[in-house]
C-alpha cells in the first residue's frame, strides 16, 4: 500500500512524464520533419538516422516509466474501484506506443534508415527522391499519432487523479 504522499508523487510523475514525453514526440513531427523536407534527401536521411538513434534511447524508457507509475497506482487502488480501472487503462495506453512503433512505424522507419545507410544509391534503389519525401511525411504523421497516444494515456491518468 502506498502512502498519500507516494500516491501523489506517482500521479505527478506519471502525468508529467507522459505529457512532456508526448509533447517532445509531437514536436519532432512538427518541427524537425519540415526541416528535413527542405534539405537534400541524403542529408535529411543522415540526420534522421541520428534522430532514430537518440530517440530510441529516451522515449521508450520514458513511456515505460509513465506506464509503470500508472500500474503501481492501479495495483494500490481498491480492487473494485474505477480508480484501478482508470489507472490500468492509463498504463496500457501509455505503453501501447511500443507495439505501435514496432507494428505500424517500423516498416517506414527501417526503409528510411536503410536509404540513409546506403546514401544516394539507397535512395535510387528504393524509389528515388520523391519516395524519400513521401516516407518522411509518413514518418511525421505516424510519429505525431504516437505522441498523441501517449498524451491520451497521460490524460486518462490525469482524469483518474482529479476524479477518483
Amino acid at each position: 500500500m502506498t502512502t498519500p504522499l507516494q500516491t501523489m508523487s506517482l500521479q505527478i510523475f506519471g502525468i508529467l512524464t507522459g505529457f512532456v514525453t508526448a509533447g517532445a514526440i509531437i514536436a519532432l513531427s512538427y518541427s524537425t520533419v519540415p526541416i528535413f523536407l527542405e534539405h537534400p534527401n541524403e542529408t535529411s536521411l543522415r540526420h534522421l538516422r541520428a534522430l532514430f538513434s537518440s530517440g530510441s534511447h529516451i522515449f521508450p524508457q520514458l513511456a515505460a516509466a509513465t506506464s509503470t507509475a500508472f500500474s503501481v497506482l492501479a495495483y494500490n487502488a481498491p480492487s473494485s474501484s474505477s480508480l484501478r480501472t482508470q489507472n490500468l487503462l492509463a498504463a496500457a495506453v501509455s505503453i501501447s506506443i511500443a507495439p505501435f512503433t514496432i507494428f505500424v512505424m517500423k516498416p517506414t522507419n527501417m526503409t528510411l534508415k536503410e536509404m540513409g545507410e546506403e546514401g544516394q544509391e539507397g535512395i535510387e534503389k528504393s524509389g528515388g527522391e520523391q519516395r524519400v519525401q513521401e516516407l518522411l511525411r509518413r514518418f511525421g504523421r505516424l510519429n505525431a499519432i504516437r505522441g498523441t497516444i501517449l498524451a491520451l494515456g497521460a490524460a486518462i491518468g490525469l482524469k483518474a487523479a482529479l476524479n477518483p
